[in-house]
């Protein structure tokens, strides 16, 4: 089973790779091209790619690095941005999350796998991920700042909305799985405490 899940890592990492390297491979392409020919549909495209780039790269870059900063590091769940509020279980209930939460793509998906993590590693990779999307969504806005050079607002705008989006339904996915692992460990607890007093 781990090998399973390691191999898709691999495979969703390899891809992953891949896409960043082709975007920023069009983006040079398209780069030499306005300078060259100096078209406006040419402009248009590289800056519509080099948006693009920017979210793939920013997007596993910031993955990468919080995995590394808090892979052994604890998580306040009881702090303000990790805490739970009691809107969120009819939130949740009302956008169908136990729906289409089972479609989300997952880069890597062994870190959500409880028999490898158990489940207080996999509560912890919850609110790891958590972090990473929640970090993500406010650097999406930067390319916002691009409008100044190359004009094109709509382009830069819709490309961070639509981003911002991705990781929020992310974030939503993340803190819907959070108190249900949490209900689990708890129900764990309380059947060991059970059979600790039956075996004496």
């Amino acid at each position: 089973m781990n090998l399973i899940m390691s191999g898709k890592t691999s495979r969703n990492m390899a891809i992953m790779i891949c896409v960043n390297i082709l975007m920023v491979a069009i983006t040079v392409l398209f780069a030499i091209l306005c300078r060259k020919y100096g078209q406006e549909w040419m402009l248009t495209l590289y800056v519509t790619f080099l948006t693009i780039s920017y979210h793939f790269i920013m997007r596993m870059t910031v993955g990468e690095l919080i995995t590394i900063r808090y892979r052994n590091r604890k998580f306040n769940l009881n702090s303000v941005g990790f805490r739970m509020y009691q809107f969120e279980p009819e939130l949740y209930k009302r956008l169908k999350v136990k729906k289409w939460k089972k479609n989300i793509i997952t880069a890597k998906p062994e870190q959500f796998d409880i028999s490898k993590n158990g489940m207080e590693g996999m509560l912890h990779n919850i609110a790891r991920a958590e972090l990473v999307h929640r970090i993500i969504m406010v650097f999406s806005f930067v390319p916002l700042v691009l409008i100044i050079p190359y004009g094109a607002p709509i382009i830069f705008i819709m490309t961070s909305i639509f981003s911002c989006l991705i990781d929020l339904q992310l974030v939503i996915v993340q803190r819907y799985n959070r108190p249900r692992v949490i209900k689990l460990m708890e129900t764990a607890k309380i059947d060991f405490c059970r059979l600790s007093r039956l075996s004496k």
